[in-house]
């Protein structure tokens, strides 16, 4: 399918999902409810998503190094800035993982190597997110009630866990098929990241960091519903956050918006939240992130012409 049409089909799904959640809302009181937003609250989140990029970056680092790709941090942060700005901020076929990939290709690096380099990021990425989610399953059953979204969370859940393991021993299968190249790539990013676990002196610390990245996530949306007043029992966070970073990794929409949206309205409305302070929460956080995002356009703009040393 043309690259086009897939992100014509995102957006199309975002506004539809969104115009939907605010259709079923008074939207003159999420208007209000964010108007009430503290700048100081705000400060605060920008700060802890700023870090969080940091921290991304020592794990991309880290997974760099493992690969015997050398980079400077300040490179590495500035490329992984720049993917996410294209993640967040630029609704094109030109997604932040292409771009990150381009520029390492750019140092040098094999098109293979580099593309690999990549995705090993995403899969220890979804790996913490994994994990934070099968952490927080406990919460399930304490806060909700309904067997349904129990058992819809839990199944989705299991879904994702055995499609990690199977991303992390596809080598491992029988090779009838390993002469395809795509099978051969995917035979090498199952090898690289298992054995940066097992056999990498940093491994540890690279899962350890993935799953701070989401914790920071959920302590960002904490600030955000103090801010907004909003009085939720914090295992609420821990369960419903990570689960919906866990359903925006589906490539359905433009950077999560509404699925992120509807998962919390939902979420959030099983812990009798309203839906409008749902909605303003979600919203709010998705702005904060863009936000952040904004400055890898910067980079961009000064280095797009220029190689990273």
């Amino acid at each position: 399918m043309n690259n086009k049409i897939v992100v014509l089909l995102k957006i199309v799904v975002s506004i539809g999902l969104i115009s939907f959640l605010v259709s079923q809302v008074n939207f003159k009181e999420i208007i209000n409810i964010i108007k009430n937003l503290d700048l100081l609250v705000i400060t605060f989140t920008v700060v802890l998503l700023t870090l969080q990029v940091f921290i991304a970056a020592i794990r991309w680092q880290l997974i760099l190094n493992y690969q015997k790709i050398l980079f400077k941090y300040k490179n590495t942060l500035q490329i992984l800035w720049i993917g996410l700005f294209f993640n967040q901020a630029m609704p094109s076929s030109v997604g932040g993982d292409v771009i990150r990939g381009y520029y390492v290709k750019a140092n040098g690096i094999t098109l293979g190597r580099a593309t690999l380099a990549v995705l090993m990021d995403r899969l220890f990425g979804l790996f913490g997110l994994v994990i934070t989610v099968l952490i927080s399953l406990p919460l399930l059953f304490k806060l909700v009630n309904d067997p349904i979204a129990r058992s819809g969370v839990l199944l989705i859940a299991s879904g994702v866990s055995f499609a990690l393991m199977f991303l992390f021993f596809t080598d491992k299968f029988p090779r009838n098929f390993s002469h395809f190249r795509v099978i051969k790539f995917f035979n090498s990013l199952s090898k690289d990241g298992r054995n940066c676990i097992i056999k990498n002196s940093n491994g540890p610390l690279i899962i350890m960091i993935s799953v701070l990245i989401h914790l920071i996530s959920v302590v960002a949306v904490i600030t955000i519903a103090i801010g907004l007043g909003l009085n939720i029992n914090w295992g609420g966070f821990l369960l419903i956050v990570p689960f919906a970073g866990l359903m925006m990794v589906m490539p359905i929409s433009i950077a999560g918006w509404g699925v992120r949206e509807g998962v919390m309205v939902v979420g959030f409305g099983y812990l009798g939240v309203a839906p409008e302070a749902a909605l303003a929460l979600s919203i709010l956080y998705g702005l904060l992130m863009l936000v952040v995002a904004l400055p890898g356009g910067i980079v961009w703009v000064l280095k797009r012409n220029h190689a990273f040393d």
